[in-house]
């Protein structure tokens, strides 16, 4: 199934699979009325990085086909962005799981100065109190941290591997 696209275009095909995992990042916090931490905000801007470098990456690979033999390096720069995503990803979920203490600012053991209108406003429901060691949801016991951290895993192994074959042609 890999060898069913060109080594060309697996750059494009890593930045649909993050702007998958950031439309439903927004499905949950939009439809879902899951509201994110800033944990999961930070996230989200990985896999715009990994959106960036592959849409560039397969634009310049369309454009110039020449530039073929560089398909792989892209895929590697991928896949090093996404065993990033993939470690920041556990690291939240271990924050979730309570495996170990998240930042203070925004765990339940954290200590933040606000203003009174900011207090208020919370009470009120106008701005929701979402901390990092709190999951909003999970499907068998996974957060969305969780899976997140699966998914950039799975995805780098795939870069990488078609990084590989391509080195070897």
């Amino acid at each position: 199934m890999l060898n069913q696209f060109p080594l060309t275009r697996w750059p494009l095909l890593m930045a649909a699979g993050s702007l998958m995992m950031l439309l439903g990042a927004w499905g949950f916090e939009y439809i879902g009325r899951y509201a994110p931490c800033a944990l999961c905000y930070d996230q989200r801007y990985i896999h715009m990085a990994v959106i960036a470098l592959g849409l560039a990456s397969g634009a310049a690979l369309i454009v110039r086909p020449n530039l073929g033999r560089f398909a792989p390096w892209a895929l590697f720069v991928i896949a090093a962005i996404l065993l990033y995503s993939f470690g920041f990803a556990g690291w939240h979920a271990g924050i979730e799981y309570d495996w170990w203490d998240g930042p203070a600012t925004c765990t339940t053991a954290g200590t933040v100065s606000v203003n009174t209108a900011d207090l208020f406003a919370a009470l009120d429901g106008e701005i929701p109190a979402v901390m990092c060691d709190e999951a909003a949801w999970t499907l068998l016991g996974i957060s969305m941290a969780g899976y997140n951290a699966l998914i950039s895993l799975g995805m780098a192994g795939v870069s990488i591997f078609v990084g590989l074959q391509g080195l070897r042609k």
